[in-house]
């Protein structure tokens, strides 16, 4: 049997739903005998009649029937398929709630932002600078950007790497611990309460903590402007060619980077597409995020970003 064509079984539906001939041809915006012709090709390959032909109008015969029956199913799904895309067309506009952490953002995100701002202008993002876990459930934000070992229930998630740690310090200072200044401050998080957190106490024994900080942020500033050493992302250390890794006899583990939206918001259009196109911009990134990028790679991307 060859090929049945759809165009031909529409030219059937159309007959039937329009209940003539002539009706079909008009809602086709073709002519009375394209209509016959398509029908009659469509009953030759299948090797039965469709219709009863007589002078009072075409009936439907039982072989008509059944293939109608199937050809109407049929056509339901081709319309739902339409109806999926211009949902989607309608849902590539609006608005789209973005959390992460401010260096996550400065360091991570901001190309493929801005490439996604660029292909889709109708959809406005909210960022939201934050190292605050926000409730996904409750709607406070659409996409979650988070390091986390154990992601909230209820949540649909994609692990983009292990966030990898070292010990930083710019190269001055450390230059200047090397040849016999140890005055040197330990920056750390203010979770820690009064104690020394384990790198200072394996590495710098002597070492005071004169900084504890509650942003990676600040953190940061703070070793690029010589305040002390500290524990930062080496996404974050090795991106900036003045800092550089201190050997250090413990590390703490890392933990996992991951893209966080709520299960219920799957299936909506922008968000949708948002996760899969950032996931593909983050991708360049990993080896950095994960401590394993050469210097010269991490200046060859710093390039590509338009930093160095």
């Amino acid at each position: 049997m060859d090929s049945i064509n759809w165009d031909d079984i529409r030219y059937c539906l159309a007959v039937i739903t329009e209940g003539s001939v002539t009706a079909a041809a008009k809602k086709l915006d073709v002519n009375h005998a394209t209509v016959s012709r398509r029908i009659s090709g469509l009953e030759s390959v299948l090797g039965a009649p469709l219709f009863d032909r007589s002078t009072s109008g075409w009936l439907v015969t039982p072989v008509g029937e059944a293939v109608i029956h199937s050809a109407e199913q049929i056509n339901e799904q081709i319309l739902g398929i339409q109806r999926t895309v211009q949902v989607d067309r309608q849902e590539l506009s609006g608005k789209l709630r973005v959390t992460a952490l401010d260096v996550c953002i400065q360091r991570i995100l901001m190309p493929g932002l801005k490439a996604f701002s660029a292909r889709y202008p109708d959809i406005n993002i909210e960022l939201i600078a934050s190292e605050s876990t926000f409730n996904l459930a409750g709607h406070e934000a659409d996409i979650a950007f988070r390091t986390t070992n154990e992601p909230p229930p209820n949540v649909l998630g994609t692990k983009i790497a292990k966030f990898a740690y070292a010990i930083y310090g710019s190269k001055n200072l450390y230059q200047r611990y090397l040849t016999g200044e140890h005055q040197i401050s330990g920056i750390t998080w203010m979770g820690d309460g009064h104690t020394v957190p384990p790198w200072m106490q394996k590495t710098f024994p002597g070492m005071q903590v004169r900084y504890r900080v509650n942003s990676l942020s600040i953190a940061y500033d703070l070793v690029a402007q010589e305040f002390g050493f500290a524990l930062l992302p080496c996404g974050l250390g090795d991106a900036d060619p003045s800092l550089t890794r201190i050997d250090s006899d413990y590390i703490e583990p890392g933990m996992d980077f991951w893209l966080l939206s709520h299960i219920d918001l799957r299936t909506t259009a922008r968000i949708r597409i948002f996760r899969d196109f950032m996931l593909d911009a983050i991708q360049p990134y990993i080896p950095l995020i994960e401590g394993r990028m050469t210097s010269e790679e991490v200046f060859g991307l710093r390039k590509q970003m338009g930093l160095a």
